[in-house]
């Protein structure tokens, strides 16, 4: 198993990139909550960026995580990256175009 980590930084144009890697389980998804939720306080930002890219597996804790922040985000929620697991779960979800992306 992969220790997962999300990482803050300002993106520029009010916008906001948290960058998570490792596994987005039951046990990890509240580190990324507490990421997205200080980024947030910290930026208020318009956008924030998800870049899921170096996340190998993510369950539907994972899914109920991203769905809640897209509501609690006052602008917009874009996932700019995800593994290719991540990416087939958010298509069998039917949420790829939810978080900007395509099939």
């Amino acid at each position: 198993m992969t220790a997962f980590a999300a990482l803050v930084s300002p993106a520029g144009e009010g916008a906001v990139l948290v960058t998570a890697t490792g596994e987005l389980d039951m046990t990890s998804a509240p580190t990324l909550i507490e990421s997205l939720r200080d980024a947030i306080r910290a930026y208020a930002p318009s956008r924030v960026d998800l870049d899921l890219t170096g996340v190998p597996f993510m369950d539907s804790t994972g899914i109920q995580v991203l769905v809640a922040a897209q509501a609690d985000i006052d602008g917009e929620l874009r996932i700019i990256g995800t593994s290719p697991a991540v990416h087939r779960l958010l298509e069998l979800t039917g949420l790829l175009e939810t978080f900007g992306l395509t099939v």
